[in-house]
């Protein structure tokens, strides 16, 4: 009997707490407004977002790199999924296909940071086991983006841009830029995606 009268208390007393600690956090939203309201503008999809949704959807696609700006590129093709995840908050990309005659897959999230006022990348591969981010801006002409990993040869960080643009609504080109040895930027790769029917 006694047992449970402790048990009893214990469940109370829990409850007192939990029911003063929501009475906090309501008296502190009410306490700060515009904190609230700073949270509520953060986590709000908007125009971006909304921008967004027309890189989704199934493609085919064929890629083009350049190993050597002086070479001939190789070209494989496979197939790009993409779709708005999150409340619409980002865009979730999945790429299948072949690079160099090896399978490719990778993983993609496109968001845009409403406190940040930019957007925001990240990529993953099964071709390296490090994680891309960048960010950019958005225009008329298309996302403009700076990305960042390590190269695996220096084990130094390496920065690329990229441009993605929609010539129309079922095609995206995405053109990424990297600096040689030289210094001077080239085109690295060409992915051009059409929309599957």
């Amino acid at each position: 009997m006694k047992r449970w009268m402790c048990i009893s208390l214990v469940i109370a007393s829990m409850m007192v707490i939990t029911a003063a600690a929501v009475a906090q956090d309501e008296k502190s939203a009410e306490a700060n407004p515009a904190e609230m309201a700073a949270w509520m503008a953060a986590m709000t999809p908007g125009e971006h977002h909304e921008h967004m949704k027309k890189l989704a959807g199934n493609f085919d696609y064929t890629i083009k790199m350049w190993m050597d700006p002086s070479a001939a590129p190789t070209e494989s093709t496979g197939k790009r999924s993409a779709e708005m995840v999150l409340g619409g908050r980002y865009l979730h990309e999945t790429y299948s296909g072949s690079v160099m005659g090896m399978p490719f897959e990778g993983v993609g999230l496109l968001g845009y940071d409403n406190v940040g006022k930019q957007y925001v990348s990240t990529w993953v591969d099964n071709m390296s086991t490090g994680l891309m981010t960048g960010h950019g801006t958005c225009s008329k002409d298309g996302w403009a983006m700076t990305s960042e990993s390590l190269d695996p040869v220096t084990g130094k960080p390496v920065t690329s841009r990229t441009k993605t643009s929609m010539p129309d609504a079922d095609t995206i080109v995405m053109e990424m830029f990297m600096s040689g040895e030289d210094g001077k930027e080239y085109k690295s790769m060409e992915i051009t995606c059409k929309r599957s029917k």
